[in-house]
């Protein structure tokens, strides 16, 4: 028999046989239950991931406390603790099976910054006695586990294409920090600029480590990357203090474009904005600039009463959002008005193009709820709306990228898992599972998901 796939119309209550549990306290309960949790794997429940059985069960399961999953080429990468003490470890998994690919020992401070079809890219943090940063970037071959490359003093920066971009800390004895002569650090209004520093970034082949393209900048002159889809780079560019702006090539480095804009003074921050904009945000307070590259003019200034941070970013094609503590501002990308504001609704779960997908919290609960879109018409009016589904993916899920996956206890112990269509908001759900609670991450490859609940992983087929 096949799997069962229900479509649930979440409008109307719905009952399980159970009844439904006190989730809120469940899940306050997990939270107590984290450091017990056993960190040894204890197999699959299902070899050989068999899609001939009844029910929402899952196709297998294995029990560890993880620290990060990710999921592609078929492969479930977990980067997970052993026993208590003794540094982590990391394991790719088969999707469909659950079978072992190749186990490699980690350090407690690393992690996985990106993963492809072809490599895993592992970060590793770490400063000497004086300060002074002595890190690495690593990569590993996505199917067996070997390592491809390293180099040391550089940062993750993203992926760009079959690129690797890294910042890379060439002078260690320049100081990264930001400047407080601006206003105190504590000052959410304050917009505080780093202190002089030279940067470089490089493009690194992802599967040789090859240096493709080389990025120097000198002090006073700050990147600004536009994201994507996380962790892909959607844009590079750089800016002085004298107004001169540089677009880059992600795949060269090479100089794409130069633009004269009518600012001058100290950087704190700069990203690209909708296709022949900049989006500015000088050092102290003033709040972010929006500038046309064509004829190098402000085109305005946006001075909202959200934290200097909460720059004006693109969204729905031809708008900016600002994502405040208490609400989202859509804005008209000639003027900065507002078009319309989702009040409540301060978190992203994705941007279709013409539908906002935002996420709120309800009362005091700790996991995202009430997932709601948002058209670009009709003064931002509401296409669609689904309470009491919890989001399963975090601030990083975004819409066709892995799937968009909630999920809702429905008694003291279990939970149902479903996916989101972000184009009517039905619930399609795949899976039920046992002792499952915490702050759940699901992603997928192929025709397997994986959900991540407190020291267990579950693994369903996905349709």
């Amino acid at each position: 028999m096949p799997d069962a796939i229900i479509e649930l119309d979440v409008s109307v209550p719905w009952e399980p046989p159970e009844g439904p549990g006190p989730g809120g306290a469940r899940r306050r309960g997990a939270g107590q239950r984290i450091v017990f949790v056993a960190v040894v794997l204890v197999g699959v429940l299902l070899a050989g991931g068999s899609d001939r059985r009844p029910g929402l069960e899952p196709l297998w399961t294995a029990e560890f406390q993880v620290l990060a999953i990710d999921a592609a080429g078929g492969r479930l990468i977990v980067h997970r603790y052993q026993r208590a003490g003794a540094d982590p470890v990391t394991e790719a998994l088969d999707a469909r099976t659950g079978a072992m690919l190749w186990r490699r020992p980690g350090l407690a401070n690393e992690s996985y910054g990106a993963l492809t079809d072809r490599v895993a890219v592992v970060q590793l943090e770490q400063s000497d006695e004086h300060g002074r940063y002595t890190g690495r970037v690593v990569a590993r071959d996505a199917r067996n586990g070997e390592e491809l490359w390293q180099r040391e003093l550089v940062t993750f920066a993203g992926l760009a294409g079959d690129l690797v971009v890294v910042s890379e800390h060439a002078w260690p004895d320049e100081v990264d920090e930001f400047d407080d002569s601006y206003g105190s650090p504590e000052d959410p209004g304050v917009a505080l600029p780093p202190r002089g520093h030279h940067e470089r970034y490089l493009g690194l082949d992802q599967v040789s480590g090859a240096v493709k393209w080389s990025v120097e900048l000198a002090p006073g002159t700050l990147p600004g990357f536009g994201m994507g889809e996380y962790p892909n780079l959607s844009g590079f560019s750089e800016l002085g203090a004298d107004g001169v702006l540089r677009v880059r090539d992600l795949r060269t480095g090479a100089v794409s474009g130069q633009y004269q804009l009518a600012f001058g003074g100290v950087l704190s921050r700069h990203s690209p904005g909708l296709p022949g904009q900049e989006v500015v945000l000088a050092a102290g307070r003033g709040g972010s600039e929006v500038f046309d590259l064509a004829s190098g003019r402000r085109l305005w200034r946006w001075t909202g009463d959200s934290a200097a941070w909460n720059v004006p970013v693109p969204c729905l094609r031809v708008h900016y959002c600002v994502y405040g503590e208490t609400g989202t501002e859509v804005l008209d990308a000639a003027t900065g008005a507002v078009v319309w504001r989702a009040r409540g609704y301060s978190a992203v779960l994705g941007d279709t193009g013409e539908r906002l997908l935002m996420y709120r919290q309800i009362g005091d609960d700790y996991q995202p709820d009430d997932v709601a879109a948002f058209a670009v018409g009709g003064a931002g009016a509401v296409a669609w709306e689904r309470a009491g589904w919890f989001v399963a993916g975090g601030y990083y899920q975004a819409v066709g990228a892995r799937g968009m996956f909630v999920w809702r206890p429905v008694s003291n112990t279990d939970a149902i898992v479903g996916r989101l269509d972000p184009d009517d908001g039905t619930v399609h759900v795949f899976g039920r599972a046992h002792d499952f609670y915490g702050t759940v991450q699901c992603t997928a490859t192929g025709d397997r998901v994986a959900c991540l609940a407190i020291g267990v992983l579950f693994v369903w087929p996905l349709r």
